[in-house]
């Protein structure tokens, strides 16, 4: 590894992903279902990214919102030229990348920088070194406007305590090993395993590494996640007091079910925090409930409180549209494995009116044949409809808009494949987002676009011998299909209710 990465992997290039929670209009939704002002980033805005790797998030986030002004930031050479050359292809005027590392921010070569209603970084704090983060606390400090907000993902205390010791054995190993990061991690981790077969590691280190490396990351992600210096998982308290500095409060985590204190906790739970005064310290207990491993927080500089009536009215204004086929039977995980099925009557009504169209919540929440004492707000209905990724947040797409997702997804389409472990991300304006399809779900997308009937059979067929011709198995609902007869029955039952179910979805979000 080179010495000018500051403990950081730089001799292969971060791995390419979308996140969904960096997207300022779910942000900005979190806030609000708190009960926090925010801005609602529909228009102008101007957004920063810290650590964009090779800036998909960016780039489809600058597709989607092309009046808007994006600048992502990275310190390694490969990603920012991969991603201006991305830029360049697709067009977008409306987005600047640089080579910066965060010590630079507050100095001279930040300086072309303009002052951001949102900043965000993904995989950043828990990875870099101390003086690294006090960096970044100064840059918001300095350029988060008042009332902007900021959005961090790290790893989280306690769930990450049994994965440190292994942490550390993976990144020592790796430095005696003279091998390029992505090689070095097999040749450790299964040192390691030896270890292990000796008993070496004591019982509940062998019970972890079983899930550990193991859960199908390529060795790109293995390395850019663990072979790290400063891999320090921390206490949700300890980020929010080191933010403080910067006048930045928590309002949500961008998961948001996570917020509603009645699916985190039991009632016995609810009873004893609610005798705690302090607010870092409740949200630290729900990871301890939880044993969170990871975590994905929105932050505001300025935090205002929304008065009830306000919050009901910008609710009511928002529209809705299924982002994904509704569930049969909706239900959300509580404490202890247990299941929490929301209000059937109400939500069964819910989901076949937005089965025909987009809705506003106000809409919605006046439907005929909704039960005339049902208890459900939009708050519950809002948050639970985006929280489990039903729904989305819907706008019809300008011209230009449109133009832009066009030619951002475009450049995915021209490739010959994408990857069976990855996916793909869709520039979704209607949706103010990207939204990212597996890769069975893209030959099936990718069909439609190129104006081919779709069929069930010969999809099924092309993806079988995709896979096997990849040396993996074919898989659906979660489970591989090594028997070639089954594969054949499920895949292709798999795609013909995409096309009945999956495909009106995105011809009214207007992805096909």
């Amino acid at each position: 590894m080179s010495s000018w990465g500051s403990g950081y992997v730089t001799d292969i290039e971060y791995t390419e992903g979308f996140y969904p929670g960096q997207t300022p209009a779910y942000m900005s939704l979190a806030a609000t279902l708190a009960g926090f002002e925010a801005p609602p980033f529909d228009g102008h805005f101007t957004y920063c990214e810290l650590g964009c790797g090779r800036g998909r998030t960016s780039l489809v986030l600058a597709a989607v919102n092309p009046e808007a002004v994006f600048h992502a930031i990275d310190f390694n050479p490969s990603h920012i030229a991969r991603a201006r050359e991305e830029a360049s292809r697709a067009r977008l005027g409306n987005i600047a990348f640089h080579e910066l590392g965060f010590e630079e921010l507050t100095g001279p070569r930040g300086a072309e920088l303009p002052m951001f209603d949102v900043v965000t970084m993904h995989g950043v704090w828990t990875w870099i070194a101390p003086e690294l983060q006090q960096a970044i606390v100064a840059f918001l400090n300095a350029r988060l406007r008042p009332g902007g907000l900021a959005y961090l993902s790290y790893n989280a205390l306690p769930g990450c305590l049994q994965v440190a010791p292994l942490q550390r054995l993976l990144w020592e190993l790796a430095a005696v090993l003279p091998q390029r990061s992505d090689l070095v991690v097999p040749r450790a981790l299964e040192q390691i395993q030896r270890f292990s077969k000796v008993n070496i590691l004591p019982e509940r280190l062998r019970v972890a590494l079983e899930h550990f490396g193991g859960r199908g990351e390529s060795l790109a992600y293995l390395a850019h996640e663990y072979l790290i210096e400063h891999w320090r998982p921390v206490y949700f308290s300890d980020v929010a007091r080191a933010l403080a500095p910067a006048k930045l409060t928590h309002v949500a985590c961008s998961e948001l079910i996570k917020n509603f204190y009645n699916l985190a906790f039991t009632e016995e739970q609810r009873k004893v925090i609610a005798e705690i005064p302090l607010p870092e310290l409740k949200e630290t207990l729900k990871d301890f409930c939880a044993d969170n491993s990871f975590r994905r927080d929105v932050f505001v500089r300025g935090a205002r409180h929304l008065t009830e009536q306000r919050l009901s009215r910008l609710l009511a204004g928002l529209t809705l549209a299924l982002i994904r086929p509704a569930p049969e039977e909706f239900e959300i995980g509580l404490p202890g494995e247990s299941r929490w099925r929301p209000d059937p009557r109400v939500y069964s009504v819910i989901f076949k009116a937005l089965g025909e169209r987009p809705r506003s919540v106000a809409e919605m929440l006046s439907l005929a044949g909704l039960p005339r004492e049902h208890q459900v707000g939009p708050v519950e209905l809002v948050g639970l409809l985006v929280g489990a990724n039903i729904a989305g947040l819907y706008q019809k797409p300008t011209p230009a808009q449109s133009a832009c997702a066009d030619r951002l997804n475009a450049l995915l389409e021209a490739e010959p494949e994408i990857p069976l472990d990855r996916g793909a991300v869709i520039a979704t304006p209607a949706a103010r987002t990207g939204i990212t399809l597996s890769a069975a779900a893209y030959a099936l997308y990718r069909a439609l676009r190129h104006g081919e009937a779709p069929d069930a059979n010969e999809l099924a067929r092309q993806f079988i011998k995709r896979c096997r011709d990849g040396g993996t198995h074919p898989v659906v609902d979660g489970k591989a299909i090594p028997d070639a007869a089954e594969a054949e029955r499920a895949v292709t039952r798999d795609y013909e209710i995409k096309i009945e179910r999956t495909v009106p979805i995105w011809r009214a979000l207007g992805m096909v």
